[in-house]
């Protein structure tokens, strides 16, 4: 079976704002910045398919690349960030531990590691099965990309999580059911653009 190559992006720095939803919380000056040039930096990486959660911080981040490289942006909702159902004045740190430590914590409302994991999962899947030897890029957000690889590799936990920038740009094989981390790629210039890792607590959610 032929390989295929998942380029994942977490999304360049966005704006929280209590008054809008986590769903809307734009990309910040900055982050549209990082869009602009991550587009750049995307190009010659022989990318043939987008895909993409449909909350505003991850498309407009792969926004000027899609238009650069004439690629249509395909929405998934179940590549949406996990929504924990933690307030501005809440202790955000204390349940991100926590989520790590017991996967299946959540607080009222919210979403649990596991679940969140199992649905993000099942959609990486399905995309792998329908993009199967091609080239495709996914856009997604920091937590769910974090249990992703916890998935990958269990050995990867929170602190693989953490150490993911705004935006960041990782590749993952896929050949048939094994899929891997391809711990040893580094995006040329990336390191450049990129808001140091957990840049916000709050856009973990």
């Amino acid at each position: 079976m032929a390989t295929t190559t998942v380029y994942l992006i977490r999304h360049a720095q966005s704006h929280p704002s209590a008054r809008i939803p986590h769903s809307d919380w734009p990309l910040s000056d900055r982050g549209r910045r990082q869009a602009d040039r991550l587009a750049g930096l995307l190009l010659p990486l022989g990318i043939q398919r987008l895909v993409s959660s449909p909350f505003a911080r991850c498309v407009q981040t792969v926004g000027p690349f899609a238009e650069r490289a004439a690629l249509d942006v395909a929405l998934r909702d179940d590549l949406r960030e996990r929504y924990m159902a933690i307030g501005f004045d809440d202790d955000f740190q204390a349940a991100w531990r926590r989520s790590w430590e017991d996967f299946d914590y959540a607080r009222p409302e919210g979403e649990s590691s596991r679940d969140a994991q199992k649905r993000f999962v099942d959609a990486m899947d399905e995309i792998l099965c329908e993009h199967a030897g091609h080239t495709i890029c996914v856009c997604a957000h920091g937590n769910v990309i974090g249990l992703y690889l916890n998935h990958v590799d269990d050995r990867n936990g929170r602190e693989a999580a953490e150490r993911l920038t705004n935006p960041d740009v990782l590749r993952i094989r896929a050949d048939g059911r094994t899929v891997e981390w391809d711990r040893s790629f580094r995006l040329e210039g990336l390191a450049g653009l990129s808001s140091d890792p957990t840049e916000t607590p709050m856009d973990g959610e």
